[in-house]
């Protein structure tokens, strides 16, 4: 929690530097609720997140979530920005998070992100990330290809992970968008492959994946919005997973 409020600290810092957009800054707050099969117990969260954006390709967050998996409570802190590259279309992403119990997340982890407009709408990406865990570390590499076409964002995701004793595990996703402004918007998500979870109390386990999401925001009045996500996971042969999460934003 300390971790998260430096970071609040920092995005106000930030804040008094040029800004291009009349909404900068955002609040938001989250709740999701999962029922999972073979009598596990539900799983829960709840986040806060503030974030500056002052324009396009130049934006830094920080916040904090508490989680409820396999009935072990955990509370994390994080950090990030997103930040352009000299006067080239790219645009440095990198985010790190820190968790005080790590029963269940990680015990730190700490992503970057390159990605490059190449016009026309298209945005490829490249990534790294490296989570740590009691056990084990998890490493993953990402790759992705965005299309914005309108009102439009399709995209591709793909990566491949791996623990200190394990091989190689990929997974893919893919997405589609549609924005009309700020707070409104409707996504449709698809995942499927192979990845590494943390399954307590077995530990860290490469399983198979699929998994499939609907999600929306509506603006309710000027700066004001809500949002609603529902989704299902199958993890290999260890549960499915069905939620919901809602959250509200606020613009200032």
């Amino acid at each position: 929690m300390r971790r998260a409020a430096l970071a609040c600290l920092l995005l106000g810092a930030m804040g008094c530097a040029a800004e291009d957009r009349p909404d900068p800054w955002e609040v938001r707050a989250e709740a999701g609720h999962d029922s999972l099969d073979h009598g596990l117990a539900p799983w829960r969260e709840v986040l806060l997140q503030l974030a500056w954006r002052p324009r396009t390709g130049l934006a830094a967050l920080g916040g904090a979530r508490e989680t409820d998996r396999f009935d072990q409570r955990d509370r994390e802190g994080f950090a990030g920005a997103y930040l352009p590259l000299a006067e080239s279309a790219a645009t440095l992403h990198v985010e790190g998070s820190a968790s005080s119990t790590h029963r269940v997340l990680a015990r730190s982890a700490f992503l970057a992100e390159v990605s490059h407009s190449l016009g026309e709408g298209w945005v490829p990406s490249i990534g790294a990330k490296l989570a740590r865990y009691d056990a084990s570390d998890v490493r993953v590499v990402t790759a992705g290809l965005e299309k914005y076409l309108g009102d439009w964002r399709f995209a591709y995701a793909g990566s491949v992970s791996r623990t200190d004793t394990s091989g190689w595990a990929s997974a893919h996703r893919l997405t589609a968008t549609w924005y009309r402004g700020e707070l409104t918007y409707a996504s449709l998500n698809g995942v499927r492959g192979r990845e590494v979870e943390n399954i307590f109390p077995a530990g860290l386990l490469t399983t198979s994946v699929r998994a499939a999401s609907i999600a929306a925001g509506l603006e309710l009045a000027p700066r004001v919005g809500v949002s609603i996500e529902i989704a299902e996971t199958r993890q290999g042969e260890l549960y499915r997973r069905r939620g919901v999460r809602i959250g509200s934003r606020f613009l200032f």
